[in-house]
């Protein structure tokens, strides 16, 4: 009996320091993942509060590297090359680090290790790039460190950097032109679909390129085309638009808003009624 009671008290103590309390994280991570042109970003960062504490200049301190978040290092990575305020990043996964000064940020990429945390001091070689954003003071404070994207279009966005009333904004180039340009050229050379053709020429189309080519791609198009939908007779219309020829692209779209109201699709009725409009003035 007593060997009994022996092996319960240790299977409950076991149990006992097995068990652990669950908690709020005070600072709980969070991962961003935004497509950008070509190429896919992620940012994986800790968001710590305010509090009612001064950020800048003493929670984190001015000239001394910040771990840009809490807790772990922020990692940063890029599915293929970009550039962060014209400086170069190339494909891979970082880190990132930050130095407060009194009027502006500098956010450093970094070449990833096994540091937690921050750094006491840059190691010069491990540097990517370094850039910086003069800060913009806010009219209003924002409780929560946060890490966004935004003005996303096909050739890049802005990186935003917020916490209390301080923002700052770095630029970042997708590189998305160039990759696009060889893209098309390769895809167009080797058996392409109709679908190829209408990209292409609505890329061009979005990027002011070349407009003989843009209008011979959607030709192209259409020529496989036997019962064209309503949104690919949106972008011929806007095509021919872009090429000159107004009259026709207005025949087209009001062919397309007609056959966006037999499919009864709100928001093809909406955007080629915009575009009918557009083009009858």
């Amino acid at each position: 009996m007593q060997k009994l009671f022996f092996l319960l008290s240790i299977f409950l103590s076991a149990a006992t320091l097995s068990a652990q309390l669950k908690a709020p994280i005070a600072s709980p991570r969070a991962k961003l993942s935004q497509n950008i042109g070509l190429v896919n970003i992620t940012v994986d960062y800790s968001r710590p509060s305010k509090k009612g504490r001064t950020i800048f200049g003493s929670l984190v301190p001015y000239n001394k590297i910040w771990r840009t978040g809490a807790n772990q290092a922020t990692t940063f990575s890029v599915s293929d090359d970009i550039k962060i305020n014209n400086q170069l990043v190339p494909k891979g996964e970082y880190h990132i680090y930050s130095v407060p000064r009194e009027k502006r940020l500098d956010l450093i990429v970094y070449k990833k290790t096994d540091k937690w945390g921050s750094l006491k001091e840059f190691d010069e070689s491990l540097i990517v790039a370094r850039v910086v954003s003069d800060f913009i003071e806010l009219p209003f404070s924002v409780e929560t460190f946060e890490i966004s994207f935004d003005n996303i279009s096909n050739n890049g966005s802005t990186l935003n950097l917020i916490w209390d009333n301080m923002l700052a904004i770095y630029y970042i180039d997708a590189l998305t032109k160039d990759k696009m340009v060889n893209n098309i050229k390769n895809t167009l050379s080797k058996n392409p679909k109709p679908s190829d053709y209408q990209k292409a020429a609505l890329y061009y189309y979005e990027e002011g390129l070349d407009k003989e080519k843009a209008y011979e791609w959607i030709n192209l198009a259409f020529e496989s085309y036997k019962e064209p939908k309503y949104w690919q007779l949106r972008v011929k219309a806007l095509v021919y638009n872009y090429y000159g020829k107004k009259r026709e692209a207005l025949k087209i779209a009001k062919q397309g808003l007609k056959q966006a109201k037999k499919s009864d699709a709100p928001d093809g009725l909406n955007t080629l009624s915009l575009l009918v409009d557009m083009l009858s003035k």
